[in-house]
């Protein structure tokens, strides 16, 4: 029996794991003494009206307690962390896979490094550096090294020559051995300062180059790393500088409205604010804000390779000593969980809890909040009626191979899935995406009895995107019909009677709208092109790359065997194995790469 069961439980730390019928599980804690704890939520179990709906929910499942005892109460919370993590039960506050979002990778251990935008983590021993919340703080950043730091940007320099890049001063030319491999690391090595935010350190070492290569009298030279340095001070003078006493912090802000949270982070680096991080997740079975707090920093930071020495709180944590020592472990150095309650410290904190209220404004989860959307939506486009219906359109493909389309379709902003639909592209070869989103537009169009049209067209895409729709619509007499884009790395929409495109504020209910649409139509792409390609033979992979005929695919497939094989294999060994032209066997690779990620 239960009731007899949580008795016998040992007075001792550990983890306790509540189980249904299924023996599935519901929900996972840590606690100081385990038999306390657990007795805790079943004493006055008569009184259901004193505790939340959610715990009440729990309980009338709960048909097993399972017990892990650990030495004390680090082992605990290190164990509790990673059985939710890994187990992610639905009772508790789990954070949401990373692979989500993007991280920065730079593999030191390739002679050549260069920086890439991964959606994982990998143990490679590579340096990842994020992820990056909301996903333009990291374009900014890249578009930043890219025109500053000019690393290669192919995946594979084997057999390569010299390429645009190279040509624009983008690229130092490893593929051709243009740079020393002392000068590329050093170059590296600029980078890896300005992933991990030590700019001023990075500015110092700039200005000490460019007076050696002046001394020198090398001007040219001299001159680059004036430029360089002009254009990260230019990036530094955007950074708010929050403290002249150069402190790294990460403040942590709470803001709870019924069964919803969203917690928002401030990362501070060199006594500057260099980032922000969002997260809105339920309730959990947190009794306090503190509570909750404490659940999802154990969750942030066992997904963070870098933790600062000082965690700042909204709200006091009951277990915050513990939480600290948690994160001294990991972190290898000491860390301080404080909760201020004056002077700039809780001024930070305050900041960060303004913002999560914010967030939460915008939520679309309320039926209110969504109606609010869809009414911000109508205002911000200038359309005459609120858009009930709002379908969405991406396109898929590698180098214009298995191409597919995808249309999604929201009424009164909640995902419609049974109208959901996916297209194979038929009528397009070679890259050509607005061709191809052309003939979806096209194929859609022609089935308007079926389908009635719906009040907003999103396309996901540029003003090229836009003006292809435009061009099928109008050329179908719809001419009325809404239609806008909405750019992937800028998020800003594009609109027919705008010249310039609309920056939607990021708290604004109409852009989380927009941007849940446009992720939903690119998953559901995405989805569709992954299961084409794993559904394709190595042979009829082959048959989509153009200029690799019947007699080059044999010699390809009887040289290598297979798919996994071929990707592993250098141009140069596809160029010798297939018979290939050079330009033809750097086709295959970086086909069979795209096909790799």
């Amino acid at each position: 029996m239960l009731s007899e069961k949580i008795k016998g439980l040992p007075d001792r730390p550990g983890v306790y794991l509540f189980k249904g019928k299924r023996g599935e599980m519901l929900y996972i804690g840590k606690a100081l003494s385990l038999r306390k704890r657990v007795q805790s939520y079943f004493q006055r179990r008569e009184a259901q009206s004193e505790r939340s709906e959610r715990m009440a929910s729990l309980l009338s499942q709960v048909l097993d307690v399972e017990v892990i005892v650990t030495d004390n109460e680090i082992e605990a919370l290190i164990l509790e962390s990673n059985l939710v993590k890994e187990r992610q039960p639905k009772y508790n506050v789990v954070l949401k896979d990373d692979k989500h979002y993007p991280f920065l990778k730079l593999d030191l251990h390739d002679p050549w490094p260069r920086l890439q935008v991964v959606r994982q983590v990998k143990e490679d021993k590579a340096l990842y550096f994020g992820p990056y919340v909301p996903a333009t703080t990291m374009w900014q950043l890249l578009h930043l090294i890219n025109r500053t730091f000019p690393l290669r940007k192919c995946p594979d320099i084997r057999g390569r020559r010299h390429c645009l890049d190279y040509h624009l001063g983008r690229c130092l030319g490893p593929c051709e051995q243009s740079v020393s491999k002392a000068e590329y690391d050093q170059v590296v090595e600029r980078v890896r300062l300005v992933l991990e935010g030590r700019d001023r350190e990075l500015a110092k070492q700039l200005e000490e180059s460019m007076h050696q290569a002046a001394g020198r009298l090398e001007f040219e030279r001299a001159a680059k790393f004036r430029d360089q340095l002009l254009t990260l001070r230019e990036a530094l003078a955007g950074q708010k500088v929050l403290s002249a006493g150069g402190e790294e912090q990460d403040a942590f802000g709470i803001s709870i409205q019924g069964a919803e949270a969203n917690i928002q982070i401030l990362l501070i680096r060199r006594g500057r604010l260099v980032g922000r991080e969002s997260f809105t997740c339920g309730e959990g079975l947190a009794r306090t804000p503190g509570d909750l707090l404490d659940a999802f920093i154990r969750q942030f930071y066992l997904r963070r390779r870098t933790i600062p020495p000082e965690v700042l709180t909204s709200h006091p944590m009951e277990d915050a000593d513990v939480t600290a020592r948690w994160l001294s472990e990991r972190a290898q150095h000491r860390v301080e969980v404080r909760h201020p309650q004056r002077g700039r410290k809780a001024r930070l904190v305050e900041l960060a809890v303004k913002n999560a209220e914010i967030v939460l404004m915008a939520s679309l989860k309320s039926t209110a909040g969504r109606d609010a959307a869809l009414e911000d939506l109508r205002r911000v486009l200038a359309i005459s009626q609120i858009p009930h219906r709002i379908e969405a359109y991406d396109i898929s493909n590698i180098q214009g191979m298995l191409a597919v389309g995808s249309q999604v379709v929201y009424e009164d902003a909640l995902p419609r899935r049974s109208d959901y639909k996916r297209y194979r592209i038929k009528t397009v070869s070679g890259a050509d995406d607005y061709a191809m989103l052309e003939e979806v537009l096209r194929r859609r169009f022609a089935r308007v009895a079926q389908w009635p049209l719906p009040d907003l067209i999103l396309i996901d895409g540029g003003r090229g995107q836009l003006n292809v729709a435009l061009k099928v619509a109008r050329g179908l007499g719809q001419r009325e019909l809404p239609i806008i884009s909405l750019a992937k790395e800028e998020e800003v929409v594009h609109h027919p009677f705008r010249h310039t495109p609309i920056a939607l504020p990021e708290g604004s209910r109409a852009r989380h709208l927009l941007l849940q649409i446009r992720d939903e139509a690119h998953r559901f792409a995405i989805t569709y092109h992954k299961k084409l390609r794993g559904k394709q033979s190595l042979s009829s992979i082959l048959e989509e790359i153009p200029g690799v005929g019947e007699k080059r695919r044999q010699a390809l497939l009887r040289g290598f065997g297979s798919l996994k094989a071929m990707q592993q294999a250098t141009i140069e060994e596809i160029r010798r194995v297939g018979g290939l032209p050079s330009h033809a066997a750097a086709a295959v690779h970086d086909f069979l790469q795209a096909l790799a990620e």
